[in-house]
C-alpha cells in the first residue's frame, strides 16, 4: 500500500513481489531480504525504486504532487514590491547593505550619547568590532554606501534600500525587526526639493493622501532647519532632508548629500482604500491663480488646507507656482502663488 502511494501505481503484492524475486531479493510474509551484493538497497524507499524501474516509468501516470500549496505574495510584500518599482523609475539604483554594523557607526552620524538607537543587540560572536552590533537605523549604511561612490569619484549616486533594522525588546527576548526604505541621493543636480518631490511622487503612487509636512530642527544626522518629518492623522511616516556638514566630514563627503527614511509598516498602514475609476468629465474646468501674502514662517502646507477646506470638492488640482519675497512685500512676508482648477462633477 505504502509502494503504490509512493509511486502513484496500482499494482498488487503478488505483482510486486515477483519483480522482487526477479532481481534476487526473498520476501517472508513482511519482511525483504536483500542480497549481499546490493549494499544500495538502505530504505523502503529503495524497494520502491527497483518496483519502479521494472514495471517502467514510463508506466506511471503523471500526477499533480499533493500537499503543495501555491504561493502568492502577502499583502506587505506586494507592497514591498511596488514600492521598490516606484523608486527605481525615479531613477534610484538598489542597493543591499549588512545587518550588522559596528557601534563606531553611530559615532559618525554624531548620535547623541544618551539616544536610545544606540541600544543595540549584540552579536555573541562577531567576525569583528566592525560586524558586532544589529543595526538600529539604516542611515549609516547609506552614507557608507554614498560615500564609497563619492570616494570612487562617482559625480552622482542616487540609491536605496529596503532595510531590516533591529529594536532590542530585553535580554533573551528576539528584537523587533523592522523594514525601513531608505532613500540617498548626491549630484546630478539633486537638493532637499528633488528628495521632496520624490517621497511626494511615492506617497501618490502608494495611494497615501492627505499627508502633513512639519519643519524639523533637531532630527540626527540631518541638517538644522533643511529638515522635514512627513505625518498622517498625527503617525510619523519617516523624515527627509539634507545631511548635516559635519556628518558628511565624517564620511569624506565632499558635496551635499540628502536622504529620506520612512518606515514600511507606516506607510503600509497609512494607504488609502483601493483606487477606483472615475468617468471623464463632462463640464469644464475653471482656472484662477491666487497670490497671497503671509508671514515667512507659515508652512505653505497649512495655506494649502485653508484653500482644501474653502473649495471643497470642487477643487480638483492645487499647485504651487511661486514663492516671491522683497521690498514691496515687507520684512519677514512672503508672497505664495498658488494654481487652482476646479470642476464640478
Amino acid at each position: 500500500e505504502w509502494t503504490n502511494q509512493f509511486l502513484g501505481i496500482q499494482l498488487t503484492r503478488e505483482e510486486m513481489v515477483k519483480i522482487l524475486e526477479s532481481l534476487s531479493f526473498k520476501v517472508n510474509g513482511d519482511q525483504i531480504e536483500v542480497p549481499a551484493f546490493r549494499i544500495d538497497i538502505e530504505h523502503k524507499a529503495d524497494i520502491a525504486e527497483e518496483i519502479a524501474r521494472i514495471y517502467g516509468y514510463n508506466n506511471i501516470p503523471t500526477t499533480v504532487i499533493r500537499g503543495v500549496a501555491e504561493a502568492s505574495l502577502t499583502p506587505e510584500q506586494q507592497f514591498e514590491k511596488k514600492t521598490g518599482e516606484i523608486i527605481r523609475a525615479l531613477g534610484c539604483n538598489e542597493i543591499a547593505t549588512y545587518s550588522f554594523i559596528s557601534p563606531k557607526y553611530y559615532d559618525k552620524i554624531n548620535l547623541p550619547k544618551d539616544s536610545q538607537l544606540r541600544e543595540s543587540v549584540t552579536i555573541s560572536n562577531p567576525l569583528g568590532e566592525d560586524t558586532s552590533v544589529m543595526r538600529t537605523t539604516a542611515i549609516p549604511s547609506m552614507l557608507e554606501v554614498l560615500s564609497r561612490n563619492y570616494n570612487n569619484r562617482n559625480p552622482q549616486a542616487w540609491m536605496y534600500e529596503i532595510a531590516t533594522v533591529y529594536l532590542p525588546k530585553g535580554k533573551d527576548v528576539q528584537p523587533d525587526e523592522l523594514n525601513k526604505i531608505v532613500i540617498g541621493l548626491y549630484g546630478g543636480n539633486s537638493d532637499f526639493y528633488t528628495l521632496k518631490g520624490m517621497v511626494e511622487l511615492l506617497l501618490d503612487r502608494l495611494n497615501i493622501k492627505d499627508w502633513d509636512i512639519a519643519v524639523t530642527e533637531d532630527a540626527i544626522p540631518f541638517h538644522s532647519g533643511r529638515c522635514a518629518t512627513i505625518l498622517k492623522d498625527g503617525v510619523e511616516l519617516g523624515v527627509l532632508g539634507e545631511i548635516h556638514p559635519a556628518v558628511l566630514n565624517n564620511y569624506g563627503i565632499g558635496t551635499k548629500a540628502y536622504v529620506a527614511n520612512f518606515d514600511m509598516q507606516a506607510l503600509f498602514a497609512a494607504q488609502s482604500e483601493e483606487a477606483t475609476y472615475h468617468p471623464l468629465p463632462k463640464f469644464p474646468a475653471s482656472t484662477r491663480d491666487l497670490s497671497l501674502v503671509c508671514e515667512e514662517e507659515l508652512p505653505v502646507i497649512e495655506i494649502e488646507k485653508v484653500i482644501k477646506s474653502s473649495v471643497g470638492k470642487i477643487l480638483e488640482q492645487l499647485e504651487l507656482f511661486d514663492i516671491f519675497r522683497g521690498e514691496q512685500i515687507g520684512e519677514g512676508k512672503k508672497s505664495v502663488s498658488f494654481s487652482l482648477v476646479m470642476r464640478s462633477h
